[in-house]
């Protein structure tokens, strides 16, 4: 039987507890490391209540790389609340992706890791692309906001571009760390919305 996972906000607290596990595990010894033992272990779960919870390692890593994303697309979303210009909120939406949180070397693995496997494992591929075409969703509706002159196609030409750049972004900085570049690839990202 496999347990569909509830968004975020409804999961129980013991599925987040053993998913934060299984993401610390991942990004402290690597997705081929990181066993079901190893997370019941860093949960401080048994065995079989993190198997009540997830059928299988497979079910467990999809669940975890689904609230790694998750998170990241809230974080976007949260960082619209309050502004109504609609170019305050699409340079809001590109730089909410960049917060301290998801800089931090641990995210960054587990970023690296989940589009590393997606490109090997059919579950997390779709993972993947769901996130990645509800953040570009929603790029797309806040940048045809902001630039009501620009054609459908040029929208979505500026929203691939923004997400490239800022893909490129957090491997340039998971690499060397330098805050400058950084800073600087995100006002080329916010350029793209104006």
């Amino acid at each position: 039987m496999v347990h569909e996972m509830a968004p975020v906000e409804q999961m129980s607290d013991t599925q987040e507890l053993i998913l934060d596990a299984a993401l610390a595990c991942i990004a402290r010894d690597g997705l081929d490391s990181t066993s079901l033992r190893d997370v019941a272990r860093e949960a401080d779960v048994s065995l079989g209540l993190l198997g009540y919870h997830f059928d299988d390692r497979q079910t467990l890593l999809v669940a975890a790389f689904e609230l790694t994303t998750d998170r990241l697309l809230d974080q976007s979303l949260a960082s619209l609340d309050g502004l109504s210009d609609p170019a305050e909120r699409a340079e809001a939406f590109v730089l909410g992706a960049f917060d301290e949180a998801f800089l931090e070397a641990d995210y960054l693995a587990l970023r690296l890791a989940l589009w590393a496997i997606a490109r090997t494992d059919g579950l997390i591929g779709e993972t993947e692309e769901t996130f990645y075409r509800r953040y570009r969703l929603k790029m797309i509706e806040l940048l045809a906001a902001a630039l009501p002159e620009a054609t459908k196609q040029e929208v979505e030409d500026r929203a691939t571009d923004i997400i490239v750049m800022q893909n490129g972004l957090w491997l340039d900085w998971a690499r060397h760390g330098n805050r400058t570049d950084l800073e600087r690839g995100l006002r080329r990202c916010v350029e793209r919305t104006r």
